[in-house]
């Protein structure tokens, strides 16, 4: 079987080495753009945060290793079309200019996700920076060793971050978010209004609820300096030494875009084996659509876990469709700060409303006897049968990335609080509470019950 892959970051090289497992007579050959494979974008605060080991985060797998499992790797290559019908792949070998095609019995789209610029004008490259690639974090690492200013236009995961590691290297740095809070994709008001206050404390300048009508920039009289410049649709104009766009991303589907069927945001439409509406064609990862737990419609989700998940079961369904892909819940882990970690999986209390459900919350605190260490949990659940819905974390607690792990479990089984209040947990030696936090979810619940009666 002749088993292509369009793409080798976190989904394609999933897809791979499980497409060699379960088909060891294959050929399998992905096609690469990029000089290397397997770049991990999440590593980027971390270089730019100051951490000297990038090269070794920055990728978890290399050629030669793909190679020894006879899994051909053709980088700095370029797919021009790809004819569905005829099964054929049309690319450029850009080492050697030369135009070249291929054959497939079976496809995998793993084309990823590329930045949203909606307001970018071309031309307008020199003072703005995007967060996708290796070289973008180089690039941007030389923008802070320059600069006195920076604006960050999106108030979402990557924003924060960033706006966190500017702000430390005393920046001046300001949100610009059209919502009305940060992380307003992630969590419920109550506790973004607490990151949003911990960032202003921290100097951070935040503006929400506000649209951007326009981006430039000026060259200084008498300087080398560029100055970048922001308006708004309320009349406000920013300036700063430049701009780091991190308004989220759009699907890569354009190879497949009128061959196969599009879903939300123009994501490729999958099924649980994630093939899409063509029999032989597969699509994994940003530029696919993604199944939530508990969500009526498949949503575009880019999320590097759900991509090596999907990558995996893609490789494992290509001789014949097998294995089902679990729903999401949308779990994801931001460091906030060195010392205070924010985590959440499944439905904020807004969402699970949109969704139809009567829902509640309800809000748990526990930290160590001696120090500073804490968490705080805030559970989203249905009223009626206290099915668990969705959970956000936060805190310096070790605890906390563990908690959104075990309710995203109890999400993907329809578990209710009651189902896991007495599961076998180990005793929490240290904290002031040292009941699970399962039984300290439960307790809170029926007390909130009580007291409404």
């Amino acid at each position: 079987m002749e088993i292509r892959i369009i793409g080798a970051s976190h989904a394609g090289i999933a897809c791979a080495l499980r497409a060699r497992e379960e088909n060891p007579d294959s050929n399998i050959v992905i096609y690469e753009k990029q000089k290397s494979i397997g770049f991990v974008a999440q590593s980027i605060p971390l270089y730019l945060a100051g951490d000297s080991n990038f090269l070794k985060l920055s990728s978890y797998t290399t050629i030669a290793e793909l190679e020894a499992k006879h899994i051909t790797v053709k980088t700095q290559t370029v797919i021009d079309s790809v004819d569905l019908s005829n099964k054929t792949i049309h690319y450029v070998d850009m080492v050697y200019d030369v135009e070249k095609e291929d054959h497939f019995d079976k496809l995998v789209v793993a084309t990823g996700s590329y930045p949203s610029l909606s307001l970018v004008q071309d031309g307008f490259v020199d003072k703005l920076y995007v967060i996708k690639k290796f070289e973008d974090a180089v690039k941007i690492r030389q923008l802070m060793a320059e600069s006195r200013s920076c604006i960050v236009i999106g108030g979402g995961a990557i924003g924060i971050e960033m706006a966190k590691i500017l702000s430390e290297l005393k920046i001046e740095t300001t949100i610009i978010h059209s919502s009305d809070f940060i992380l307003n994709r992630y969590l419920d008001k109550e506790i973004a209004l607490d990151m949003q206050n911990a960032l202003v404390e921290n100097g951070v300048k935040i503006i929400t609820n506000t649209l951007i009508t326009s981006i430039d920039e000026e060259n200084l009289k008498d300087s080398n300096r560029k100055i970048s410049h922001v308006r708004t649709a309320d009349g406000q104009h920013f300036e700063a030494d430049g701009i780091i766009y991190a308004t989220g991303f759009r699907p890569n589907s354009f190879l497949v875009a009128n061959q196969v069927a599009l879903g939300d945001r123009g994501a490729i439409i999958v099924d649980d084996y994630m093939q899409t509406s063509h029999p032989d064609v597969y699509a994994v990862g940003d530029c696919a659509t993604t199944k939530l737990t508990n969500v009526k419609e498949p949503t575009y989700v880019p999320h590097a876990s759900d991509a090596i998940r999907q990558g995996d079961v893609a490789g494992a369904n290509l001789a014949g469709n097998t294995v089902q892909l679990k729903y999401s819940q949308g779990t994801y882990k931001l460091n906030f700060d060195r010392d205070i970690s924010l985590c959440m999986s499944g439905l904020t209390h807004e969402k699970a409303k949109q969704e139809g459900f009567d829902s509640d919350v309800v809000t748990i605190r526990d930290q160590y006897v001696n120090g500073n260490a804490f968490f705080e949990a805030y559970l989203v659940y249905e009223k009626v049968t206290h099915k668990i819905l969705g959970i956000q974390c936060k805190g310096s607690s070790f605890e906390v990335g563990a908690q959104a792990e075990i309710i995203s479990l109890a999400i993907q089984n329809n578990l209710t609080v009651e189902d896991i209040q007495y599961s076998d947990f180990y005793f929490k030696h240290g904290f002031n509470n040292p009941r699970s936090f399962t039984q300290i979810l439960a307790d809170a619940i029926r007390q909130k019950e009580k007291a409404v009666k």
